[in-house]
Order: structure tokens, then C-alpha cells, then sequence
């Protein structure tokens, strides 16, 4: 991903430095958005080598480049830990072997979650994508021209015949079984809700929400305006986020220069630079219970030792230091509200 990337990098630059500032360029959500393409491709890497299954990414990336080892163990600790997330969620919510309960993405990218599921029969009552426009046009798109992507997404009516998913490309816009795409600005709640409520979720049901890189790249109200909207909407729902922390020590400084020299600015990274910045933002934002670890204690601690061996050998990592430095500087947050809860811990490995 462009921060693991960006945070590789700064591994490499000692002895660490205060960069000056970097002047923001005027296309910033474009810079953004392309961090998106940064990130498949990162996930693309680590499918080929198999450091986990994905297969639909291959259906979205254009291009193929291959990462160093510190990225793609990065990105395994990543979509690892949320995968156990969405599977602990979706264990609680079953019901009678049929899927229950509720996901939506915000800045969902071209994530390939809701297919995984989809193909092995283990997707929730509802699937909920957002993101900006230009990337859920692209993503439309990629699902128009496939056809198991289609088939995935098409229905059976009541007199057997199949209805297919309506497809909207130049909207930006999916509506198919149990799933919904559509754009929206993060940072206007507003028309987070009305994405929300154009997808005909239940505010009611148990609900995981998901943010994977989305908190850096808001201003502080924005995130909390956001997360009050969240908290406010749903009735028993669970946030997770996945985020940088720690810009304030020569690491993280660096880090922060290697981001933004590349156009995108993280505001969110300096409102809420601490584990515990985190927890209280939460709880400032109505959750009535809130946590967080850092992304190494994710890894060493709840990311399934099984897999976390297995992956250790694909590639060998000689620098453990900067390893640890790396995943100091990233952590998942949650905050859970209602008297549905995934457990302490929504990550947790099964024993």
C-alpha cells in the first residue's frame, strides 16, 4: 500500500531527519484516489506469492509489480486481521446457516471482500460499498465486463428467471443480490447517509463498519462528524479502523514527508496521532465501548499463529527492527455500540 510503501521507505533513510514541508498539490483527492491503485497492486503482490487467496483482485489490477517482503508481510498483517474481523462478525450474526447481520466499507476501494464471501456462501443480509466516484466508476466498470463478477451479483426472481445486477458505470453506481455500490464524500456525512439509506440497510440489525485507511486522509471534524453519524445511525454496529499513528517522532515524521511529497495530505494523522487519541475519539463520537492495538501486537498477538508462521516463510525479513518500527506506527481501533458486540476484541484468532 502507498503508506506501507511510504513507511518502507523511511526505513531507509538514516539517520532519521525533520523534512521540511511539502507543498500540497491542488488535485489532492486525485492523489488520493490513486492511492487505491497503490494498494490492489500491493494485494495483487502478496496474492501471487501466497501470502493469502484473493480471487478477484486479479479482475480489478491493471498492472503487476511486485513488492519487497516488509509490504507484503504488512499488507498479510492487514487484510488478515480484518478478515478475521468479518468472520468472527458474520459467526455471531448467521442465522440458520444463513447470513445475518450487515457490512458496509467506507472508502471500500476496489476491496474484493463481498465476493469471497459471496462465492463461499457466508455473506451477510447486506453488502454496502462507498467510496469516491471516480473509484466506484472503476470499479463498476471492472464488474460490468466480467462475467463471474456478474454472476456473483445476479438474483433469481420469483418465477425462477435470473435478474441481473444493475450496473451503472458513469454513476458509479451497483445495485445486485445483497449488495450495494455507490459514491459518496467521506467528508459530508450528509451524503454518506443518503448512500446509506439508498442501499436499504436496517439500522436496526447488527451492523461491522469498515475503515481501512480512511482517517488519515480526514480533517479532525470530518472524522468526527463521520463516526457521530455512524454512532448516531446505528443501533448495534461495531467500527473498525485501520490507520497511521505516530507522527510526531523522527520515523513518523519521515513517514508523513514520504506521503505527502506524493500530493496527499494526512490531516487525520495529526488530530489523532496516538493509540489512545483513538479510543477517546470514539468514545467522544458516542461508542460506548472502545479499543485499540497497534499493528504489531495485532500480528504477534491475534493474527492467527497458523497463518502468521506459514507467511513467515514465503519470504525471509532480515530487518526486524524496522519491522517492528513500521507496525508501531499503524493500529486498529473499534468502538462498539448496542448490545450486539463481535467480542472484546472483534479480531480476536479463534481458538
Amino acid at each position: 500500500s502507498p503508506e506501507l510503501e511510504a513507511a518502507s521507505k523511511a526505513t531507509m533513510e538514516p539517520p532519521f531527519r525533520r523534512p521540511n514541508p511539502v507543498p500540497l498539490r491542488h488535485d489532492a483527492d486525485r492523489c488520493i484516489q490513486g492511492t487505491n491503485d497503490d494498494a490492489s497492486i500491493s494485494k495483487m503482490s502478496c496474492v501471487s506469492l501466497g501470502y493469502f487467496q484473493d480471487d478477484f483482485i486479479h479482475l480489478f489490477v491493471r498492472r503487476r509489480t511486485r513488492r519487497p517482503p516488509m509490504i507484503n508481510r504488512g499488507y498479510f498483517a492487514r487484510v488478515q486481521a480484518i478478515r478475521q474481523a468479518v468472520d468472527n462478525f458474520l459467526e455471531r450474526t448467521s442465522r440458520g446457516g444463513e447470513g445475518g447481520g450487515q457490512i458496509v466499507s467506507l472508502g471500500a476501494g476496489w476491496d474484493t471482500n463481498f465476493f469471497r464471501l459471496r462465492s463461499s456462501s457466508r455473506e451477510p443480509a447486506r453488502y454496502v460499498e462507498v467510496d469516491h466516484r471516480e473509484v466506484t466508476c472503476s470499479k463498476a466498470r471492472s464488474m460490468m465486463k466480467s462475467p463471474a463478477l456478474r454472476d456473483l451479483l445476479a438474483d433469481v426472481g420469483e418465477d425462477g428467471a435470473r435478474e441481473e445486477a444493475v450496473i451503472d458505470a458513469g454513476a458509479g453506481t451497483v445495485r445486485g443480490r445483497g449488495y450495494y455500490l455507490a459514491p459518496a464524500d467521506l467528508r459530508d456525512p450528509e451524503s454518506v447517509r443518503k448512500v446509506l439509506d439508498a442501499s436499504s440497510v436496517d439500522y436496526r440489525e447488527p451492523t461491522l463498519i469498515l475503515l481501512e485507511c480512511v482517517v488519515a486522509y480526514l480533517d479532525g471534524k470530518a472524522t468526527k462528524d463521520l463516526l457521530s453519524m455512524i454512532a448516531e445511525s446505528f443501533g448495534d454496529c461495531c467500527v473498525l479502523i485501520y490507520d497511521m499513528i505516530g507522527p510526531d517522532d523522527p520515523f513518523g515524521q519521515q513517514l508523513i514527508f514520504n506521503v505527502e511529497s506524493r500530493g496527499c495530505p494526512l490531516p487525520g494523522i495529526r488530530s489523532y496521532p496516538t493509540k489512545e487519541s483513538h479510543v477517546k475519539l470514539l468514545s467522544d463520537c458516542g461508542f460506548a465501548r472502545s479499543g485499540v492495538h497497534d499493528m504489531r501486537e495485532v500480528y504477534e498477538k491475534h493474527v492467527v499463529a497458523e497463518e502468521r508462521k506459514r507467511t513467515e516463510r514465503i519470504e525471509f525479513l532480515d530487518e526486524l527492527e524496522e519491522w517492528h518500527l513500521i507496525m508501531a506506527h499503524y493500529c486498529l481501533s473499534y468502538g462498539h455500540n448496542g448490545v450486539f458486540e463481535i467480542g472484546e476484541c472483534p479480531f480476536e484468532a479463534k481458538r
